[in-house]
């Protein structure tokens, strides 16, 4: 029987908790161990009336833009399935399946899964005074929207939700780093890099971590992570969870 490349790696899933199982169960097809251990969480807004606002006024709106899944998932707490909605445009695959679940089929999908792509890929359907209404989080770079208004588009931010760092899990991930039980740690998120920052801040964490290969899903946390100072073995060139899965296969294959 073949060995899979993944197969026994110990593999740390920093990811919230509702995002967590698609990626374990995906890591344990391919013969891995996920550990989850949330490194954030995510809720929605606790100021709705600002949303509830906004949305009141969402027909006056040509574009909807959804820069992550979540944001989708919290959006459609405010709104019914049967709202009109406007032309919408994504950041990536992973966002506009959020939506296709929905029945809803985005009208822009960049082939570059960060904003700068979508920027870039909205650049023709813009017109001058276009009013744009961007949905993210609290954390969310503000270079899409300064990117779209360089366009000439009205752009209104609209945060439906908000990322915290999650210190629950704290005890459990000193442990297993000081046993090096840990092969693969994973960011899918800046978010997740800089709570893991916070977590182990005062910490000699270069020693905890030196036995770790590191695997950033995109470059935007791959970036955030060598600004910290880890360094990354691992970031695919198409930004999703499978591709992630089938880079950590290649590194260990090469290795």
């Amino acid at each position: 029987m073949k060995t899979l490349p993944l197969q026994g790696k110990s593999i740390l899933v920093t990811r919230g908790k509702e995002q967590a199982n698609e990626f374990s169960a995906k890591l344990r097809k391919a013969g891995a161990c996920p550990i989850e251990i949330p490194l954030i969480s995510i809720s929605a807004v606790t100021e709705r009336e600002h949303v509830e606002k906004c949305l009141s006024r969402l027909s006056s709106y040509r574009w909807l833009v959804f820069t992550s899944a979540n944001g989708v998932r919290f959006f459609f707490s405010f709104i019914t399935d049967k709202t009109k909605l406007p032309h919408v445009a994504v950041v990536g695959t992973k966002t506009a399946h959020a939506l296709e679940k929905r029945g809803i089929h985005p009208d822009i999908i960049p082939d570059r899964f960060v904003a700068e792509g979508l920027a870039q890929a909205m650049k023709a359907a813009i017109e001058p005074g276009d009013r744009i209404l961007l949905v993210r989080g609290n954390l969310a770079r503000q270079n899409l929207k300064e990117e779209l208004a360089e366009l000439g588009a009205e752009v209104t931010d609209l945060v439906v939700y908000e990322t915290h760092l999650n210190e629950s899990g704290k005890e459990e991930l000193f442990h297993l780093l000081s046993k090096r039980a840990i092969d693969i740690m994973t960011f899918t998120s800046s978010s997740t890099v800089q709570s893991f920052m916070q977590m182990v801040e005062g910490e000699n964490w270069q020693e905890l971590i030196e036995s770790c290969v590191i695997a950033c899903i995109g470059p935007i946390t791959k970036h955030t992570a060598e600004q910290f100072g880890l360094t990354v073995h691992i970031c695919p060139d198409q930004y999703t969870i499978d591709d992630m899965i089938e880079a950590m296969e290649k590194f260990f294959i090469n290795r």
